[in-house]
Order: structure tokens, then C-alpha cells, then sequence
């Protein structure tokens, strides 16, 4: 079983030719509510391709929050311990799309940020009886720093996907088997140039030296950098696909991930499970036909692929593919 502690919120879309400069206005085309939040999204994603997952998350006691409830119970039935907090709203992210597929998101966290070191203390029987616990940064530190303490001493596989982008506490490195940064947020954490591959795998091996044990480094149209526990290095090429939307391919990949290493974990027999660079290659293949379909459609949550559109990939991506990269 896969455990999500994250974010959930309702996304405000707007779609536009382009994104306008700092005081113009700009004519939209489009307007939608679509479920979102990192943590949300991940779970989803992580359970469309086939893992059983529990998502544990907040929102405010307010229309968003209903409406997000009810989908999420259509997606999850029991599989969600979603509480509502008097007080505060449920979590927004603003998000302009352009006509290129590329985003521009705020985010205003609301009930994300109500998760305290003793509210993550109280899920230690869920998180203890999971495979793999995916965190991200879109609840607070304090609260992402525990939960790996707890996931590191019940022995639970922990995958930390650093965004939005924010430096970590320096002890929490040693608690994450798996680190899946992007190139700016690898950048962040180590404050080192990440522009060329051999300071990208140069920064890898600094966090390697604070205690990760694997890292894969999604670097967008070029693929996907991944380092496992003993410094192997393998280069995964992306899908070329005309995108409408880049919002959750992120997420999608890092749920897609977790459900292949929830696999991995399952058809192994016994012991610490550590995977090898031919493993995490598997888990990155995977997940980047999963991020590939997700960009082709419009949204979060919608653009999701469910585990079935995966395993056709081939045959989809005859007709999707382009040249450009």
C-alpha cells in the first residue's frame, strides 16, 4: 500500500493565448474548477496506475471543500482520510495555462498548512502498515520532517518529491530512500549550478553525501537523471508529444514511480528493499509514459492516465508523437 500525506485543492484554470506582462490585462479563453494539490494529485495518480492508496489530507469546512470530498470519494471510496478544519479555506492554486501547454500556478494553502507534528504522530498506525510513503512540500516542514521519522522507524519506503521548491532540514536527508527533485529544485537544495549534465550528476552526489540513499532528477523535455544507492548513473529519454497542459505531469510522474516501486516491494520476498539502477530505470520508464499522456490533456487531475492507458502506450504515442524537443 502506498501512503500520500499532501495537499488538496481546488484548482482555478485559466486558459489564455499568453500569459500577460506585469500590469497588462489579457482576454481569456477558458475557465475551469478541477481537483488538484500535489498530494492529492500523486495519490490519484499512484492509484489510477494500479497501487492500492490511501490519500490523508485536509481541507476548510466550505463549498470547495465539499465538492472536493464527494470527487475524491468517487476515486478513493474508503482509500481517503480527508478531514475538513473549521477556520480556514480549502487550498486554491491559480493556475494560467497558455497556449504553448506552459503554467503559471499560484497557490494559497489554507487547510494544507494545519498539519502539526502531533497530527502526523496520530497516522503512525496508517503510515506503519504501508509499503511506500510519498510526501511533498505543500504541507509544512515540521510536518513532512516527522513523517518520514515515523516512516523511517515503522520501515516504510519514503519518497520525497521536494516541491515546490524549499530547502530541508539538514537531519531529514538521512530518512529519504528517494529523492525526485527537478533540475531548479536540485539546484535550491544544494546551491550549486544544475544547467549541464555533469553538475547535475555533481549535485546528485552532494545529496547523496547528506544521506539519500537514490535520486531521480526529472529534467522535462530531456528525460530524467537517476542515481541509486551506490552512485550508479543512468539517463532516462523523455516522450516527445505536443502538450496542452504541463499542470500534474510532475505528479503524475511521482505517483506512476511510486506504484512501480510498491510493485517492486510486493514481489519481493523479504528484507530492506533497496532498489538497483535497473530498478529505478523500470519505476522511470513507467512513469514517463504515465507524464507523457498527462501533458496531452487538459487539467490535473483529469489528465491522469489510468494504468491500461499505460501498458498501450506504444500504440498511443504512434499518433501523438512530434519531432520537436
Amino acid at each position: 500500500m502506498i501512503t500520500v500525506i499532501g495537499s488538496i485543492n481546488m484548482d482555478l484554470v485559466v486558459t489564455t493565448d499568453r500569459a500577460p506582462e506585469a500590469g497588462e490585462t489579457v482576454l481569456g479563453n477558458d475557465f475551469q474548477q478541477i481537483f488538484g494539490g500535489k498530494g492529492a494529485n500523486q495519490a490519484v495518480a499512484a492509484a489510477r496506475c494500479g497501487a492500492e492508496t490511501t490519500l490523508i489530507g485536509r481541507v476548510g469546512n466550505d463549498s470547495f471543500g465539499d465538492t472536493i470530498l464527494k470527487g475524491l470519494e468517487r476515486e478513493f471510496g474508503d482509500g481517503a482520510a480527508i478531514e475538513k478544519i473549521d477556520g480556514v479555506p480549502t487550498g486554491i492554486a491559480v493556475i494560467l495555462v497558455d497556449a504553448k501547454g506552459q503554467n503559471r500556478i499560484t497557490v494559497i494553502s489554507g487547510a494544507n498548512h494545519t498539519f502539526t507534528e502531533d497530527s502526523i504522530e496520530a497516522l503512525r498506525p496508517v503510515i506503519a502498515r504501508s509499503r511506500v510513503l510519498l510526501l511533498q512540500l505543500e504541507i509544512p516542514m515540521d510536518a513532512v520532517s516527522r513523517s518520514l521519522a515515523i516512516a523511517h522507524e515503522e520501515g516504510v519506503y519514503t519518497i520525497l518529491n521536494p516541491a515546490p521548491a524549499a530547502d530541508l532540514p539538514p537531519d531529514a536527508y538521512r530518512l529519504i530512500d528517494l529523492l525526485t527533485p527537478n533540475e531548479s529544485e536540485l539546484s535550491l537544495l544544494t546551491g550549486l549550478p544544475t544547467g549541464t549534465r555533469p553538475q547535475q550528476i555533481e549535485a546528485a552526489r552532494m545529496l547523496h553525501r547528506r544521506g539519500v540513499k537514490s535520486l531521480i532528477v526529472t529534467l522535462g523535455s530531456y528525460g530524467s537523471l537517476c542515481i541509486d544507492h551506490k552512485k550508479n548513473i543512468k539517463h532516462v529519454p523523455a516522450y516527445s508529444v505536443n502538450a496542452l497542459d504541463t499542470t500534474a505531469a510532475g505528479d503524475c510522474f511521482n505517483g506512476a514511480v511510486a506504484c512501480e516501486i510498491n510493485h517492486m516491494m510486493a514481489e519481493q520476498s523479504s528484507g530492506t528493499f533497496t532498489p538497483s539502477i535497473e530498478e529505478l530505470v523500470r519505476a522511470i520508464e513507467f512513469a514517463t509514459k504515465a507524464a507523457a499522456i498527462s501533458v496531452t490533456r487538459m487539467g490535473a487531475q483529469p489528465s491522469l492516465p489510468y494504468r491500461h492507458e499505460i501498458e498501450k502506450f506504444d500504440d498511443w504515442y504512434v499518433a501523438q508523437r512530434t519531432t520537436d524537443l
